[in-house]
């Protein structure tokens, strides 16, 4: 299933909130900020993995 924005997905997907809150505050605010089009749980993980590689 594909969501229109990170905030959707995070609401609706207890596997992409669930992914979410065990990232680092840091990280969780970038996602919010710069990447708010995750349109599923794998672009979630690919936006929240690269972020952590370069932070």
């Amino acid at each position: 299933m594909e969501f229109n924005s990170t905030m959707e997905l995070l609401n609706s997907d207890p596997k992409a909130q669930s992914y979410f809150d065990g990232l680092p505050a840091n990280v969780q605010q970038q996602l919010l900020d710069k990447y708010t089009g995750a349109k599923n749980l794998d672009e979630l993980r690919a936006f929240g993995d690269d972020l952590q590689l370069h932070i």
